[in-house]
């Protein structure tokens, strides 16, 4: 895995950090469902990235453009 997936799997995981904190505080129903959807968002997010790097053998440059 590249440097460049490398770093956007860690603002990904910062990113579920925060929200997983924003989730310990006082919430309305609608901010509880807005966070949850971004931390599915993000899970997404990581399990695509590295879905398209499992195998990969050869630099790519069009996955993230």
């Amino acid at each position: 895995m590249d440097e460049r997936k490398i770093a956007m799997l860690r603002v990904h995981e910062q990113n579920i950090e925060h929200y997983r904190g924003l989730l310990r505080t006082r919430l309305s129903e609608v901010e509880t469902h807005f966070i949850e959807q971004r931390l599915s968002e993000e899970r997404f997010a990581i399990e695509m990235l590295k879905f398209m790097t499992r195998g990969d053998t050869s630099p790519r440059t069009d996955l993230f453009v």
